[in-house]
């Protein structure tokens, strides 16, 4: 008897409701997906050559700080000074300053007057003085005390004194907040509390007198707020002169020098002495050209120098063991960035006739493109400055050509940051690129989100489909082994 048997490829392993739709899509958009894949690593190239020409904008700008100084007239002129006693006076220099030697005797320093009431008269600060009316004028007295010429510009201040302000701490208080050129402190001692009056500033033109208009009726006597007057020209002196105010005297070289204050300021051109004690002997104060002002100059530019060329090396070099170019090689800019950066620096220099090159100031190009500092050549050409800046920031407005040779760098620099410079333009251009980059990867997801969404449909209504061609396939097999039990049976 014949059986018909059940064809087995009707139920093969993985087709039907048993198909992994999601790996099968996942595995086809691995493929479609190759585009995207190389778009994104191609706009990490471009970020990161974005991140370079950042770097090396910032490098050049740095080079450009440290050319600055050098271009300027001043920082060649700058000095240095000592003195055997700074003690007795310090000394500070300027550009202006002329190198020399002086001699400095100090026979008197500057004083404010100070002025303190009578010990014995009040206890404590809080004992009454009485009221009425004080004057403070300031001025200069002759050496007796007998004439008094009033401050040029400085006014008479009246301060009143009433009940509320009548005690020694409140007269202190008042005369403080009149600011008429004195201060006030209250001292305390074993005899009890005396009230100080002193110059806000020192020099002899800053001395005062005090008069009072006393509510008690008296203006001289030793109560109430007489107390406090002293005007040595009208016989009054009630407080008493503890210091005269008085100027500064001095001598540099032999000339007599006076000043209201300590710090004497272009009594030698461009120096300012600090007269702190009186001398015994005179002080030797010495002005020197800052040379070292300007080799530190020289060395920062230097190091910032090489960095920018240490960089530019680093990226546009070639690995033969690795057989593979660095970041920026063959890059156009950078390479034009490193020539033109040669050339200026490497170039033969027509505007001092002692010093024509870098080297013969004593930075010395290395093979490697960097510059290296003889320190003694350095040391050498900064002891004539003239043509060391002649050599180095000369400018000649009617020939570029014979311009120093860190002013031709200036220009460079200029150029080469500037708005529509080589730099600033490579890196919009690599923007414009980024931007027209991430435009087809966005267009490329659209069309890959539309290709995932059809393959989804196409195998969802396929593994449908195998799902019922399984279940008839069943059904057929289980109606032919009924058959086939019948007619054997």
């Amino acid at each position: 008897m014949t059986s018909i048997s059940g064809t087995s490829t009707m139920s093969s392993p993985g087709i039907g409701s048993g198909l992994d739709v999601n790996s099968i899509i996942t595995q086809l958009m691995a493929v479609e997906n190759l585009p995207m894949k190389a778009l994104q690593t191609k706009a990490q190239g471009m970020q990161t050559q974005l991140s370079a020409f950042g770097q090396m904008q910032s490098l050049v700008s740095s080079l450009q700080d440290a050319t600055t100084p050098l271009l300027t007239a001043s920082n060649y002129s700058l000095t240095s000074a000592t003195t055997s006693d700074a003690s007795s006076v310090g000394v500070t220099s300027s550009a202006s300053a002329v190198p020399g030697n002086y001699a400095v005797s100090v026979s008197a320093l500057a004083a404010p007057q100070t002025l303190v009431s009578a010990s014995g008269q009040f206890s404590a600060a809080t004992d009454v003085v009485g009221t009425g009316t004080l004057t403070i004028n300031l001025g200069s007295w002759n050496a007796g005390q007998t004439a008094f010429t009033p401050k040029s510009g400085a006014q008479s201040i009246s301060i009143a004194i009433d009940s509320t302000s009548n005690t020694l701490a409140g007269i202190r208080d008042k005369i403080n907040a009149a600011n008429a050129g004195v201060t006030a402190t209250i001292v305390t001692d074993s005899s009890g509390a005396r009230l100080a009056l002193q110059s806000s500033s020192t020099g002899a033109a800053n001395g005062f007198k005090v008069s009072v208009t006393d509510d008690d009726g008296t203006n001289t006597d030793a109560a109430g707020l007489s107390r406090l007057a002293f005007d040595p020209t009208s016989g009054v002196t009630q407080m008493t002169q503890t210091t005269a105010a008085a100027d500064t005297q001095a001598t540099v070289n032999g000339i007599s020098i006076s000043s209201p204050g300590t710090t004497l300021t272009n009594v030698i051109q461009g120096l300012t002495l600090n007269v702190n004690k009186v001398t015994t002997s005179p002080v030797q104060v010495a002005v020197t050209a800052n040379t070292d002002a300007v080799k530190t100059m020289v060395k920062s530019f230097v190091a910032a120098y090489n960095a920018l060329s240490a960089f530019v090396s680093a990226n546009t070099a070639y690995d033969p063991v690795a057989k593979k170019g660095a970041l920026l090689q063959g890059d156009r800019t950078t390479l034009s960035l490193q020539s033109q950066l040669h050339n200026v620096l490497g170039g033969f220099d027509t505007a001092s006739t002692v010093f024509t090159t870098l080297s013969s100031i004593g930075l010395q190009f290395q093979k490697d493109g960097s510059l290296k500092v003889d320190d003694t050549k350095l040391s050498a050409a900064v002891q004539n400055m003239p043509e060391l800046q002649k050599a180095l920031a000369n400018v000649d407005t009617t020939n570029p050509s014979n311009n120093g040779i860190l002013k031709k760098l200036s220009d460079w620099e200029n150029v080469a940051l500037g708005v529509d410079g080589s730099l600033p333009t490579r890196q919009q251009s690599i923007q414009k690129m980024i931007a027209s980059n991430q435009k087809d990867q966005d267009a490329l997801q659209t069309r890959l989100d539309l290709t995932q969404k059809r393959l989804q449909d196409q195998y969802s209504a396929l593994d449908a489909t195998m799902s019922q061609a399984n279940s008839l396939a069943k059904y057929m097999t289980q109606q032919i082994t009924t058959w086939n039990n019948q007619k054997s049976g």
